[in-house]
C-alpha cells in the first residue's frame, strides 16, 4: 500500500473514533484505493462502512497469453484388453523385469537360443514364483517334483533355481529332439508324450502352449 493510502486510512480511522459522521462523509469521498493495491492485497468493506484490507490473496497474474483458449487436447481411443501373448509382451509386469537378467543368464550358461527361456517362462507362470497349477507344478518353470528331484531343484519356489532348473531341462529337450517346436512340447508334456506322438502330442494343452511360446519368442 502507497504512503498516501496509509495516511488516508489513519486519517479515517481517527475520524471514525472522534467524529464518526465526518468518518462516514470521508469514507465516501475516498479515492478508490482497491485499483492501487498490489497482488495479495484485497480491500472489503464492511457492513459499517470501514474498509477492510486483506492480505494472502491470491492474484492471477496478467500476460499476454491470458485471453489464449486453452488447446484442445483429442480423446484417446479405447483399447480393449490384449488378446495374445503378442499385445502383451509390451505389457510385461514387473517381476519379469526383475528377473529377465537371470533368464539371459541362464539361456548363456545352457547355451540356449536367446530370447527362448523368456518366452518359455512367460508362457508357464508369466514370471510369477509362487504359481502352482492343477497338476501340481510349482515356480517360475512350473517343474513337476520328480522332474525337479532330477534337476537339483530342491526348493521348486526359489525363483533362481527354478530358473536354472528350467533351462538346464530345455537344453536336454533341445538336444534329444534337435528341434524348438518339439522341445517347447516335450517341455509340457514329457519327452515320452512327443515320442509317442512323433511329434508334438495332439492333446488339449500342448498344441496350445506350443503356439504361445513361438508366438512370444518370435516377437523379439
Amino acid at each position: 500500500m502507497s504512503r498516501k493510502s496509509t495516511s488516508a486510512f489513519v486519517l479515517i480511522a481517527s475520524l471514525a473514533i472522534a467524529f464518526p459522521a465526518l468518518a462516514q462523509d470521508a469514507l465516501a469521498h475516498a479515492p478508490a484505493v482497491a485499483e492501487q493495491q498490489p497482488p495479495g492485497i484485497r480491500v472489503d468493506e464492511a457492513s459499517s462502512g470501514f474498509q477492510l484490507v486483506t492480505h494472502g490473496v491470491w492474484a492471477q497474474p496478467t500476460n499476454a497469453w491470458a485471453d489464449t483458449p486453452a488447446p484442445t487436447i483429442p480423446a484417446q481411443p479405447r483399447t480393449s484388453a490384449p488378446r495374445s501373448l503378442r499385445d502383451t509382451k509390451h505389457n510385461s509386469s514387473f517381476r519379469r523385469a526383475v528377473y529377465l537378467p537371470h533368464v539371459y543368464a541362464a539361456e548363456a550358461r545352457y547355451g540356449l537360443p536367446i530370447g527362448l527361456l523368456d518366452a518359455l517362462i512367460w508362457t508357464e507362470s508369466r514370471y510369477n514364483p509362487l504359481a502352482v497349477s492343477g497338476a501340481g507344478a510349482v515356480g517360475l518353470g512350473q517343474l513337476m517334483p520328480g522332474t525337479a528331484r532330477e534337476l537339483g531343484v530342491f526348493n521348486r519356489f526359489d525363483p533362481r533355481a527354478s530358473l536354472t532348473g528350467a533351462a538346464r531341462y530345455l537344453k536336454q529337450m533341445l538336444d534329444k529332439f534337435g528341434m524348438v517346436h518339439l522341445a517347447v512340447a516335450a517341455y509340457n508334456a514329457g519327452p515320452g508324450a512327443v515320442e509317442r506322438a512323433g511329434g508334438i502330442p495332439l492333446n488339449g494343452e500342448t498344441p496350445t502352449y506350443v503356439r504361445n511360446v513361438l508366438e512370444f519368442w518370435g516377437t523379439k
